[in-house]
Formats: C-alpha cells, sequence, structure tokens
C-alpha cells in the first residue's frame, strides 16, 4: 500500500510542475457492378513523405555554438507558435472516476502543450545532438541534460497533438521504472526456458493466457508470444500458413497493412490483393471470383479486423461462408487475422461480431501499444499449437527452441503488457473503448457539421476526412494520410476539448486554403463520398415517412 501511494505521489508532484496548455473554442449511389480486377501489385498506406520542418535542420558543419544556431532557428518559419493561454480541460469519460480513468504518468490526456522555444529547438538540431570524436570538440556541444530536457518537452509537445496514428498515450508504468536497469530478455521460445536466467516469461506466458481466453482457446491448445509489434505478428503468422500451405495463394484486400504483402514478398508467395468496397471492407464477390478461379491451390486469407485508414473490418463470417459456398474443405484453407487495433477493441463492443478462435481461424497477431498504451512497441501473435510445430527447431545454445521470428525479445515488453492488463482489467479496457467509440462518434459529427467530408465505420474508432490543404496543419497534428483523404484515430489520451482546438484550426484552414478536390474518379475521396456509406457525406437529411413515400 505504501508503494503505491507513494507512485500516486509521484504522479501528482509531476502534474503539478508541468506547464501545458489548452487552446480551446469551443456520390453517386452504388449500381449492378461487375467483379473489379485483382490486382498482383499493392500500395503503401503511408502518409506523404515530408520533413518535420517544426526542428531546425542545420547541416552545416561549420556552426559550433548554440547562438549560430539560434541565430538560424529565428530565421526559420515555424508550424505551431499558436496556442493560447491555459484552459483547463474538464471533459470526463462517462461514468465515476476509477483508478484506470487517471492512467495517465505525464498528462498526454491533458491540454495542448506550448511549443519550444527557439534555445530549447537549437538544443535539438543536428549540430548540437552530434557525438564529438576527437575529445576537444565536446566543449562545442550543449551538456546531455539541457538536451534531454529540450526533447522531453518536444515530446510532450507532440504528443499532446497526435491525432493521426492509433497509440494510446493514457499511461503510467512508473511503478515498472525499477525494472529498466536489468537485461531483460526473453529469447528462445515462451513457454521453453532457455539458460538464460533473467528474463519475464511468467509475465509473457500470463498475457497469451489472458488473449487466448478472450479469444475463446481451449487451454493446452494455443501457442502464442510476445512480438516486437503488429508487424512481427502478421510476419510470423503469415510463415505459419506458407508452411501449412507451400503451393497456397495469399488473398488480402487492397487495403490491407503494408506488413502482410512484405510477408509475401519475404516468403516468395503468390498472392493477390483483391478490390475493397467504398468503405474499406475486401470485395466478397472479387474474393469469391478469385478463389475459384484458382480452387486448385490452397487458400490462405488475411482478414482485416481494422483497416490502416478506414478501420474497415472484413466480415469474417461471410469469407467462412463464401470457402463453404464453393465447397474448400478445412484442410485446404488457412486464415490469419490482421487485428493491429481493432481486434483489442472488437471483445469490448456491444453487440459486435465475434472474432474466436472457435471459427476456423488460425492466427491473429495484435498490437500491445496501441489500444493497452506502452511506451515501446509491441505486440500478440496467437496461433493454434499445432501450426507452431512446423517452424519448431531446438537451438542447444540457447537450451531451447526456435519458434519466434526474433531471437533475442525484448523481455520488458512482456512485463509492460501484463502490467497494463493486471491494472486495467476487463472493465479498464470496456471504459477505454466504449470512450473511444463515443469520441470518434463527436469528432465525426463535428467535421461534419463543419461542411467537410467525414465517415466513420461503424466498428472503427478511425474517422476518415477529406485532406487538408495546408501541409503545415497535417504536420502539426501529425495526421495520416494516403492520396486526398486524411484520418484521425481516436484513442483514449483524444478528448473533446482536443478536437474542439482540431477542428477549429481545420476550419481555418479551409478557408484559408480551401477544399481538397478528388484526385481521380476513383480516389480515395471519392469513395468516401460513396452512398454506401450510409446518409450523407456533408450533412444528413433524413425525411419523413410520408415524405419518402
Amino acid at each position: 500500500m505504501r508503494s503505491i501511494i507513494h507512485s500516486a505521489s509521484r504522479v501528482a508532484t509531476r502534474a503539478a510542475r508541468r506547464q501545458s496548455s489548452v487552446s480551446l473554442s469551443s456520390t453517386s449511389p452504388l449500381t449492378q457492378r461487375s467483379v473489379p480486377a485483382v490486382t498482383h501489385r499493392f500500395k503503401s498506406s503511408l502518409p506523404h513523405p515530408s520533413e518535420d520542418d517544426e526542428l531546425t535542420h542545420n547541416n552545416d558543419n561549420s556552426t559550433s555554438n548554440v547562438g549560430e544556431s539560434l541565430a538560424q532557428h529565428e530565421a526559420t518559419p515555424h508550424l505551431d507558435n499558436n496556442t493560447s493561454d491555459t484552459i483547463e480541460d474538464y471533459t470526463a469519460k462517462a461514468g465515476t472516476p476509477s483508478p484506470w480513468a487517471v492512467f495517465d504518468a505525464w498528462g498526454a490526456g491533458e491540454g495542448i502543450v506550448d511549443p519550444l522555444s527557439a534555445e530549447e529547438e537549437s538544443m535539438l538540431s543536428p549540430e548540437m545532438v552530434r557525438i564529438p570524436t576527437v575529445e576537444e570538440d565536446r566543449s562545442s556541444v550543449p551538456n546531455e541534460s539541457d538536451i534531454l530536457k529540450s526533447y522531453d518537452k518536444l515530446l510532450r509537445r507532440k504528443s499532446s497533438v497526435h491525432f493521426g496514428y492509433p497509440y494510446n498515450l493514457m499511461y503510467n508504468h512508473e511503478e515498472l521504472y525499477e525494472f529498466m536497469k536489468y537485461s531483460i530478455n526473453n529469447l528462445g521460445d515462451p513457454f521453453i526456458t532457455s539458460n538464460y536466467g533473467v528474463h519475464s516469461r511468467q509475465f509473457e506466458c500470463s498475457v497469451i493466457d489472458f488473449f487466448a481466453d478472450l479469444w475463446k482457446m481451449p487451454k493446452d491448445s494455443y501457442w502464442g508470444y510476445v512480438t516486437t509489434c503488429g508487424t512481427e505478428g502478421n510476419l510470423h503468422g503469415i510463415l505459419l500458413a506458407r508452411e501449412c500451405h507451400p503451393d497456397g495463394i495469399l488473398y488480402s484486400s487492397r487495403e490491407t497493412h503494408y506488413s502482410i504483402f512484405k510477408a509475401a514478398r519475404y516468403y516468395r508467395m503468390d498472392a493477390k490483393a483483391i478490390p475493397t468496397l467504398p468503405m474499406g471492407e475486401i470485395d466478397y464477390d472479387a474474393l469469391a471470383s478469385e478463389i475459384q478461379a484458382n480452387r486448385d491451390r490452397p487458400v490462405i486469407i488475411n482478414v482485416n479486423i481494422g483497416t490502416t485508414v478506414k478501420g474497415a473490418v472484413d466480415n469474417l463470417d461471410r469469407i467462412l461462408r463464401i470457402l463453404k459456398t464453393l465447397g474448400i474443405p478445412r484442410e485446404r484453407f488457412h486464415i490469419h487475422c490482421d487485428g493491429a487495433l481493432f481486434a483489442m477493441m472488437m471483445p469490448f463492443v456491444d453487440w459486435a461480431p465475434e472474432i474466436t478462435f472457435e471459427k476456423p481461424i488460425d492466427s491473429i497477431a495484435v498490437s500491445g501499444h496501441k489500444m493497452l498504451g506502452c511506451p515501446m512497441p509491441c505486440g500478440i501473435a496467437l496461433t493454434r499449437k499445432e501450426h507452431v510445430k512446423k517452424v519448431e527447431q531446438r537451438i542447444d545454445y540457447l537450451n531451447s527452441v526456435d519458434t519466434t521470428i526474433m531471437g533475442s525479445r525484448n523481455g520488458q515488453a512482456a512485463l509492460y503488457l501484463w502490467y497494463s492488463l493486471r491494472k486495467k482489467g476487463i472493465a479498464g479496457i470496456k471504459r477505454d473503448v466504449v470512450h473511444c467509440m463515443e469520441t470518434a462518434g463527436y469528432l465525426r459529427d463535428k467535421i461534419t457539421d463543419a461542411g467537410l467530408t467525414c465517415r466513420l465505420n461503424d466498428l472503427s474508432s478511425t474517422v476518415v476526412l477529406e485532406r487538408p490543404m495546408d501541409d503545415k496543419f497535417i504536420k502539426r497534428w501529425q495526421l495520416a494520410c494516403e492520396e486526398d483523404i486524411a484520418h484521425v484515430v481516436v484513442m483514449p489520451n483524444v478528448t473533446k476539448v482536443k478536437i474542439d482546438k482540431f477542428v477549429e484550426e481545420l476550419v481555418e484552414c479551409k478557408e484559408k486554403h480551401g477544399r481538397t478536390e478528388p484526385a481521380r474518379v476513383d480516389s480515395p475521396l471519392r469513395k468516401l463520398q460513396s452512398t454506401s456509406w450510409g446518409g450523407s457525406y456533408v450533412a444528413p437529411s433524413v425525411g419523413t415517412f410520408k415524405e419518402d413515400f
């Protein structure tokens, strides 16, 4: 109890020292169509590359002191020196206060942090952070403490306007800081202890057991491990699929995360990028046609439990129905589920479809740093135990077996995931999910009311909108973009206060720079305007029964 009180006191003290502020102000319908062509290529869903103008990048090797860096900084335009006086954020999640409602060690859920001063930014220029290779040069660079102080403020600033990527920044792992002094390595298989004793396998196995229970896997029927990220989970899942069906064809939608097709390249697999419906789900008719055309080869399907850009969830039951209708026997198909973000959320959404191993799926990958929140990227890979036997190899050097993608594995990640799950519990995760879903609806309505194209899938907290015309605005709010659309992923640290400020600046951006026009007839923005989403893409108009009939 003393340690808990002491930890709470430290959090309160740090919160009192924080200097953060917040600025507040308050198509055509689908018709009968032919099945689209299936491509064998795919595109990345990453945003357009651009330099981060918020830091001063100085490549002039002649600069050797802070004063010169400051002079260059003052001549450099900056993006977001426009925050106003502090206004407290009283936006709260529904319900009464609870331990997980303040699961925030450093203010990720608070207001918008002020930008760095010119001097603070200069501390992070390439010249100032360079590592001297001659002892005499050490006097020409700032000391490490000053640099790290500026870096800490930069991270707090960037985290306070973090909207475009699915990372939960609301976490508190201060109780685990003591363990960072240990080199915790879970090398080898999580269930077979190696000779290296500084590990966190007991915590890793507990995390795996939790997810196996969440996705309804019988005891002793599953195998899994804590990965470095969702991509590694996908690489492992597709590897198992390839080993189970060496001559199989991988089918996945065009809006799939790039790591799935990366796996196909790595493993030299035949892969087909299936067209998608406007909302981002896989085109089920096109999928069925391709499977039928290649029914002499085994079927490997990646099912998206939330696509990267639109957060669309492929209908697993419909895909299974397609396989049954085509007469594909169980031993001839393999299903991997990429659930990086939403597979962690779906079990806590009322009346959502179930993704469980009671259905004929074979593996699932989820990110740990996204919905749960963690200071290092991590994830969980889970599969049926019989599949992993196909890649298992005994390694005498480890006194364990090799079953994972990586050899050395971050034992800290397993410890952090275990801690988050224990502290939050089922009720805490549910509370976060409800917040994300409800707040995403709030954001969608605010953008729609502002007269901008905006969409939100039913099973998603990813709000998709027309791409703002100002790149500075995009970089300020760290929006992820794809051609003529952008998105905001609403996570527990995204509050209504921040949304109000975001929409206020978005409207100012529209008034100053105009609106994005669809890049082409089938561009992502044009698909947002499809009536298959339901309602209208600007302002829904619902008539009465008598008016309609």
